[in-house]
């Protein structure tokens, strides 16, 4: 059984349109405009998340150069490829949240006080280390599903020629 990976195709209007010709072309990389949608707990506090990376972890496990996927079909329409690499990891999304609302806050709570609203109660290293623990690789994922809501993430670019397009007729 093929297990296929998704990643949105947003409409012409949308800010993170990609083009189907460039996707068709270039595949889907980390710069591709679509994959801001998708949330990367690892990159909004790289110097620290680096200096927390724990030993072990593969060397390609780099947050400046990842692809968010979904594992269904969450959008009306989207790309769809199958699994081509082993270099995926799934972490906690509800931990990437915590991430993004505690260095909101740590970064704007002198400054904005609507940042007060996103204090977690814990530290951005505690949220960082937690994220790292969350990691596991894509079939660990499936067989266990320890989380609710994955954060998928590829580390390599998608290449063009194993890219479909898919549409929720529903």
């Amino acid at each position: 059984m093929s297990i296929f990976l998704y990643h949105a195709y947003l409409p012409e209007n949308h800010e993170h349109h990609v083009a189907l010709e460039e996707i068709m072309n270039e595949g889907i990389k980390h710069s591709t405009k679509s994959n801001e949608r998708y949330s990367n707990g690892g990159a909004i506090k790289p110097e620290l998340t680096k200096q927390l990376k724990p030993s072990g972890v593969p060397v390609w496990v780099n947050f400046e150069a990842v692809i968010g996927v979904d594992l269904f079909n969450r959008f009306s329409k989207s790309f769809f490829f199958p699994v081509f690499t082993d270099k995926i990891q799934v972490f906690n999304s509800e931990v990437s949240l915590s991430i993004y609302d505690q260095a909101f806050y740590e970064d704007l709570k002198d400054f904005d006080e609507e940042a007060l609203n996103f204090d977690t109660g814990e530290t951005i290293e505690y949220w960082i280390s937690e994220y790292w623990k969350s990691m596991i690789t894509l079939e660990e994922y499936l067989l266990k599903k320890p989380f609710q809501k994955p954060e998928v993430l590829i580390f390599e670019t998608v290449p063009p020629e194993i890219i479909q397009v898919c549409e929720d007729n529903a």
